[in-house]
């Protein structure tokens, strides 16, 4: 499998910086961020709403990577863009809202309609980042942005994610390629958004590397000599919305201007989406990485894939009603048709089942500065595979003091029912089969949070408890559990400002009833220490390091036939106990070019055990690795 970077992309890069440099000096007096009026995502329900948007923040920017982004330590096979897994357990992926099972553990890396950002300038607006590293890894990643507007009310954009990486060991090559399309248009009481969004992973499975008599720190020997995956999402969403109220004049510069007020809205989302997961693998009879072949000794050549016709409709509050009477209220619809397909009998028969989902959605909330605020929501699904699922929640919320220690504190309590997933229950492979008719899943959340933004510290508890949770046992096979599981974390997030010297802070605490099925580290830590230094108010300059740390604990296994992470429970093999470090620099020239540079895994060079370490097992980290990356932002 070649995922060597093409040399177009390299003349594209090239390119780009010979057209674009002379520009930046002419730029460096207005940051580009001036010309961004608006950035939202529709990620709450289709529903817009403003996020934040800042690419010129020189904090953190050497941290690339988007599992380190998201998580104080996850777990992955040893190279960018391959499966993974939260070691916070209350990070993990919410299966209730599940949409392909076989994304989850790439969940980290997908662009969907979801996530997807929606721009408004005021002139066109260009990013362009790419990292490398040394060519043993032959690690490329560009991520780039281009966005503008025809017109103030329409919008067209453009988001483009690319990732090869050959990985340090053999057959670990992944690549990924992600494009989201979108437009919006907004004029008077009619706003649309739409977008087309495609990934496609292709990955090559080592299976492992063989670690009996400690690793190779060369080559390894690896389990599968010629396995790979290829997952496939692709989604066109449109969402219009059409409010309603009264207008208001504003004047500005003599001119009278009319301003909707809007009081409330209704909002209609169509997505139609097809999502496939793809393995094959051709090897040796005598190879006994799996245990059994149903079909074929020497060949596998299995796949699933789910495409949907999704329809929401939405009745809801806006902005201004809410003001007025200090509440607001949603109340949404869900038709969704699914065709859910997967080899039986290997070409002979095929598994196809179809049915629909029909699914009924409120919420409640109150508004004040001052008081208690509570939001009420739930949502039921009344047919289809997942009828009588439901989820409760609610949440108090309140803003305490108005000083430099204003703070805000958060308690909230969810309880759902939630049928197993419909590929836990059915499976048809070459290696792998099972018809299950597993129990609902129940399970009780509590949560407390406490944020003082001014002091930048941030805690939060989180307690679960699960009955019938199901997992994938030694067999790599889903299995349930009848008695309930109960799990607990605490989580402290502090910054502290030495002058220019920063340190930033995290630490959560975890706990398991039963770690012979949950196993997870009692203490995970990050801690970064760094400089600031500025010169001619030309450069700024960010020097330091960090370091990742957790206990020792139970560690998962992954299996690529079914792309799932499973556990052994067994005694003998541990992750954790390893310092991660990472020493960085990261500068801003100007406004608009920003660097890093880092050594990754310096711990490597300096901790000789003669045993490479691994967050999953038979997958080692990759060793001492340098990393270079640069960030161009453009407007005209």
């Amino acid at each position: 499998m070649n995922l060597k970077i093409p040399r177009l992309y390299k003349l594209f890069l090239l390119i780009i910086f010979v057209v674009f440099s002379k520009y930046t000096d002419a730029q460096h007096d207005a940051d580009s961020l001036t010309n961004i009026l608006l950035t939202q995502n529709l990620k709450d329900n289709f529903t817009p709403k403003e996020i934040p948007f800042n690419d010129s923040i020189l904090d953190f920017f050497h941290i690339a990577e988007p599992l380190l982004k998201k998580d104080i330590l996850s777990a992955d096979l040893g190279n960018i863009g391959s499966a993974s897994i939260s070691e916070d357990f209350f990070k993990r992926n919410d299966f209730y809202k599940r949409t392909f099972l076989f994304n989850s553990s790439f969940n980290n890396y997908i662009l969907n309609s979801e996530n997807v950002i929606y721009y408004n300038t005021r002139r066109p607006y260009t990013s362009i980042m790419h990292t490398t590293s040394t060519k043993v890894r032959d690690l490329q990643t560009i991520d780039f942005i281009h966005t503008q507007n025809v017109n103030p009310n329409l919008n067209f954009g453009i988001q483009y994610n690319f990732i090869s990486s050959a990985g340090q060991y053999l057959d670990q090559s992944n690549g990924l390629n992600s494009v989201g399309i979108t437009s919006n248009y907004k004029k008077n009481k009619y706003s649309v958004f739409a977008a087309f969004v495609t990934d496609k992973f292709k990955l090559q499975n080592s299976g492992g590397y063989i670690d009996t008599l400690g690793f190779d720190q060369t080559v390894p020997e690896h389990f599968l000599l010629n396995s790979g995956t290829i997952l496939s999402n692709k989604e066109l969403s449109i969402t219009q919305k059409y409010s309603l109220g009264k207008y208001k004049n504003l004047s500005y510069k003599d001119t009278i201007i009319k301003v909707l007020e809007p009081r409330v809205s209704f909002s209609h989302n169509i997505q139609l989406s097809a999502r496939y997961f793809l393995y094959k693998d051709q090897e040796k009879s005598e190879n006994t990485f799996y245990i059994q072949n149903y079909y074929l000794n020497n060949f596998s050549y299995d796949s699933v894939a789910v495409q949907s016709l999704i329809n929401r409709f939405r009745f809801g509050s806006e902005e201004v009603f809410e003001k007025q009477h200090k509440f607001g209220f949603s109340f949404m619809l869900n038709d969704n048709l699914y065709k859910i397909y997967n080899f039986k009998n290997y070409i002979t028969l095929q598994n196809t089942a179809v049915f629909f989902e029909n699914q009924v959605t409120g919420n409640f909330y109150t508004l004040s500065n001052k008081g208690l605020n509570i939001n009420i929501s739930g949502n039921y699904y009344f047919t289809g595979y997942r009828t009588n699922d439901y989820r409760i929640k609610t949440a108090v919320f309140k803003n305490l003091f108005q000083n430099k220690y204003k703070s805000a504190v958060l308690l909230k309590f969810t309880y759902s029912n939630m049928k197993a997933d419909y590929f836990q229950n059915t499976y048809y492979s070459n290696h792998f089969i099972w018809d299950n008719n597993f129990n609902s899943i129940q399970r009780a959340d509590a949560t407390f949070k406490y944020t003082m933004k001014h002091q930048k510290l941030n805690f939060r508890f989180n307690s679960a408890y699960i009955k019938n949770y199901i997992y994938n046992d030694i067999s790599a096979s889903p299995v349930q559990v009848d008695s309930g599981i109960k799990v607990f974390s605490a989580y402290v997030e502090k910054r502290f400002n030495l002058n220019r010297i920063i340190f930033e802070n995290k630490v959560i605490w975890q706990h398991s009833s039963d770690d012979n099925i949950i196993s997870l580290p009692q203490l995970a830590a990050y801690q970064s220490t760094y400089f600031i230094m500025h010169y001619k108010k030309a450069l700024l300059v960010h020097a330091g390091y960090e370091v990742y740390y957790s206990t020792k604990y139970k560690s998962y296994s992954y299996n690529p036939s079914t792309g799932q992470f499973y556990f052994e429970n067994n005694d003998k093999k541990y992750a954790g106990n390893y310092p991660y470090i990472t020493v960085f620099a990261n500068l801003k020239i100007k406004h608009n070019v920003l660097l890093f540079f880092k050594l990754m895994n310096v711990s490597s060079a300096v901790v000789k055990t003669g045993i490479l370490p691994y967050y999953v097992n038979h997958y080692p980290l990759q060793t001492l690795m340098f990393k270079f990356g640069v960030k161009w932002t453009f407007r005209n």
